[in-house]
């Protein structure tokens, strides 16, 4: 028999909710729907700014290493030929000052071609250059290390010492797109950057006009496994050999493997022999023009792909030989982000007491009372008391490195504690002196002339050793 429900039970099923039913459980997805839109909000934003910390944090490491890498490499020539000398230098026991021509590069060519340096090229000491006296003419003169590192304090807009000009110059200063940044420091090391070619490897043949102690005429190059290949051009490369304590650079011709010495300054270049034993030494040959690398490290500007009025600045590293002359393409940008760069320069003064000291008194305190004798060239055509130009730089044994670095894009959501940071750079309490405070407006000018926009900012800092130091 079939059953029906009653009329009651239909009832029942046909009223549903009732309307306070509906606002309360409305309310509560409205309440729940905002909890979760607030939970992803503060989610988001979280992942927002660790992603930048993060990529913050990996490129001031990165810039600190590669420009750490380079510092200490300043100076490389192989072996460290600035002599050792405990005394004042004299004309009798050693006629070129700290530089004895016994242990110091000593370059037989007439002018060095730099990519950085005065067009005139890197040549003998003179009046021209600052000394009290010119260098004996048509004689092999020393290669000071005081050339290898060189700074320029930029933190005013201009530079000091000036920056290098002509047609290997870096950017000139503004805020558009390729223009350096006008507040931040600019650094040059040099350095030797090659295995080179060994005798003690059977890759070295001499043959030397009359015999042991003769003259050098003639270097056949047998590059063996693992070393460099062969790269000298037919004419006019700089080649350095170095033996003992000793070694020279000289210009070559190259037939083939045979390169033959030319145009030497002083007529004759020595053959490499041991004057104790009368024996060929262990000797290293390098190609001078291209091996000897000039390592430039500036700031400059990018355009912003997303945004046509805003530029990013980004750390570069031109990297320069004596045969490029520092052309544009040796432009090595590293990475975006880094806003500031500033250098310190430990150097050792007479009395051994270290300063810290911007590139612009580097060069300004150089004189005799500051520079070691070692730093000062005596020969018979110098007299005593002559300074080398700049002679601080040859007495640099560390170097500290500031990086201001922000997160690269502007971040809406942070707050004004998510903003603030100290930049920490500064001289003697008064130089350069940079006092912590709140970071300013986004749509404030920065020093530099860019807008400061809204970015976590971070100072990174470095001091590194010169291992090659040598006052």
């Amino acid at each position: 028999m079939n059953t029906f429900p009653s009329k009651n039970f239909s009832r029942a099923l046909a009223q549903g909710f009732t309307l306070v039913e509906l606002m309360v459980a409305m309310t509560l997805g409205i309440l729940i729907s905002l909890g979760l839109v607030m939970l992803f909000q503060a989610t988001a934003k979280t992942n927002h700014v660790q992603d930048a910390m993060a990529q913050l944090q990996e490129s001031g490491r990165y810039a600190i290493t590669r420009i750490n890498d380079d510092l200490r490499m300043s100076s490389f020539q192989s072996m460290n030929m600035s002599g050792f000398v405990n005394a004042t230098p004299s004309a009798t026991a050693t006629p070129n000052g700290v530089n004895n021509p016994g242990i110091s590069a000593m370059s037989y060519v007439a002018t060095i071609k730099l990519p950085d340096f005065d067009p005139a090229g890197l040549s003998a000491p003179s009046i021209a250059s600052g000394w009290a006296a010119d260098w004996p003419a048509g004689t092999p003169w020393p290669v000071s290390q005081r050339y290898f590192l060189q700074g320029y304090e930029c933190s005013s807009g201009t530079c000091s010492p000036v920056l290098p000009s002509g047609a290997n110059a870096l950017p000139a200063t503004g805020t558009t797109a390729g223009k350096r940044v006008a507040t931040s420091d600019v650094f040059t090391v040099r350095y030797l950057n090659s295995l080179g070619w060994s005798r003690s490897k059977n890759e070295l043949a001499f043959t030397c006009a009359g015999g042991a102690g003769g003259t050098l005429s003639a270097i056949t190059v047998t590059p063996g496994t693992g070393s460099p290949a062969f790269n000298f051009a037919a004419a006019g490369d700089l080649a350095l050999l170095v033996y003992g304590s000793r070694s020279e650079i000289f210009q070559i011709a190259a037939a083939g493997a045979v390169l033959t010495p030319t145009a030497i300054v002083g007529g004759t270049l020595p053959c490499p022999v041991d004057p104790s034993s009368n024996s060929i030494v262990d000797v290293t040959l390098y190609n001078f023009s291209q091996d000897f690398h000039t390592i430039t490290y500036y700031l400059k500007l990018d355009a912003d792909p997303n945004d046509a009025t805003r530029m990013i600045p980004a750390l570069v590293r031109r990297d320069s030989t004596i045969d490029n002359q520092g052309a544009a393409a040796n432009d090595q940008e590293l990475v975006q982000g880094i806003e500031q760069m500033d250098f310190l320069e430990g150097v050792q003064r007479n009395n051994a007491s270290i300063s810290y000291l911007t590139s612009n008194l580097v060069a300004g305190q150089s004189s005799a009372a500051n520079c070691s004798p070692m730093s000062l060239q005596i020969v018979s055509g110098l007299p005593a008391g002559s300074v080398e130009p700049q002679c601080l730089w040859r007495a640099l044994n560390s170097i500290e490195v500031h990086l201001l670095v922000n997160s690269v894009n502007n971040i809406y959501s942070l707050t004004p504690a998510d903003m603030a940071y100290q930049y920490t750079y500064s001289y003697g309490g008064t130089d350069n002196q940079q006092t912590p405070a709140p970071p300013p407006a986004a749509t404030a000018n920065l020093p530099s002339g860019l807008k400061a926009g809204m970015m976590l900012r971070r100072e990174f800092v470095s001091l590194v050793s010169v291992r090659n130091f040598n006052p």
